[in-house]
């Protein structure tokens, strides 16, 4: 019975032995150049990157807002005061040049009808008295003088007939009492404050209709006070919607609105996007990264050649000929998207391994 219990002690603690053996393999990789030779087949399989000296990327996270592009919107305000009796479309709708929107009734559409009819009067009145003139001249009857003060007073009604129908083509263009609003630009009812029966007031201080063209469109981003130092005009943004997940809208910063928000305490900046197919409304938020480069260089990398083992990082660095492999540890200051830049651990001109490298690393901790 004791040479039994002797003998299974042994056993356990050989097994301990072999885990612990098992274990202290498992320690973090030792860096050894020259430690295995790439065979020529392997070589031409692989993907290197080469690490270079590269201005630092500022990233800043930033939110804003679709608008219109106020440079492309038209604001239309009637210059009468009525009722208005008719509306032909509705916010959304898509309009052409010249195409109908509503109608007003109005007194003064009226009266600027009653001016044209007395112009008409007054211009067939001297149209008869010059040719009366002309007539008596011929006959020997009237003088030169009496025509041409006949033909000036025709020419004056005239003039007075042109000057009211102007009148009349300014305001909507009808000859009737009622002010007809068209769309002066083809594009997008993005605002609109006309309903039947509505008494609009010629004074009113908000458009009636405003019609944009959103085949392109204003990013209004918000930066705060913390990041106003970091932000330039001429900075390249990517955008993104909640609308379209992962599609990702490209501009640059364009201006800068350099006071800030007396509520909420931010600064405007402005992003003129291309918007094909209208994908973007105008009061979709977006989330904004916004990218530009300082003044400092650092050495980087694209990070897909970073091997992350044991809570550090590592790369695999080629020589030239022969072509053998070394670990190096890596100290990663900054990750931006698909690119790493490196504080140490590697230099100017490395060549990375930045395919198989997670297969050739485990082979080398054999």
């Amino acid at each position: 019975m004791r040479t039994k219990i002797i003998t299974r002690i042994s056993l356990l603690l050989g097994f301990v032995v072999a885990i612990s053996a098992c274990s202290s393999q498992k320690q973090d990789p030792v860096e050894a150049p020259e430690k295995w030779v790439l065979s020529e087949s392997l070589l031409k399989q692989l993907k290197i990157d080469t690490a270079t000296n590269s201005p630092v990327e500022c990233e800043i996270d930033l939110t804003g807002k679709i608008t219109a592009n106020e440079d492309q919107a038209a604001r239309i305000f009637p210059f009468i005061s009525g009722i208005v009796t008719s509306v032909k479309v509705h916010s959304g709708d898509f309009v052409q040049r010249g195409e109908v929107l509503a109608t007003i009734k109005s007194g003064e559409m009226a009266g600027y009808s009653a001016d044209i009819a007395i112009a008409k009067g007054n211009v067939s009145a001297a149209q008869k008295q010059y040719d009366i003139a002309q007539s008596f001249l011929k006959n020997g009857l009237g003088t030169e003088q009496e025509v041409t003060k006949a033909k000036t007073e025709l020419e004056t009604a005239a003039a007075e007939l042109e000057r009211a129908k102007s009148v009349i083509a300014v305001n909507g263009g009808s000859s009737e009492d009622n002010y007809v609003i068209k769309s002066p630009v083809p594009g997008f009812v993005i605002q609109k404050s006309a309903t039947e029966n509505l008494h609009w007031r010629s004074d009113n201080a908000d458009p009636i209709f405003v019609i944009a063209d959103l085949k392109n469109v204003w990013a209004m981003l918000n930066v705060y006070e913390s990041d106003i130092a970091n932000i330039k005009a001429g900075d390249q943004v990517e955008i993104s919607t909640l609308s379209y997940p992962g599609k990702i809208f490209y501009g640059k910063i364009e201006k800068l609105y350099n006071i800030l928000d007396p509520e909420s305490k931010v600064m405007k900046a402005r992003v003129v996007i291309d918007n094909p197919g209208y994908l973007l409304k105008p009061e979709m938020f977006v989330s904004v990264k916004a990218k530009r480069h300082i003044n400092d260089e650092m050495l980087s990398i694209p990070s897909r050649g970073i091997i992350f083992d044991h809570d550090k990082y590592y790369v695999l660095v080629l020589a030239d000929n022969p072509a053998k492999v070394a670990v190096r540890e890596i100290q990663v200051a900054k990750t931006l998207e698909n690119r790493a830049y490196i504080s140490s651990g590697l230099q100017n001109g490395d060549k990375v391994i930045a395919s198989k490298q997670v297969f050739i690393y485990e082979s080398l901790q054999q």
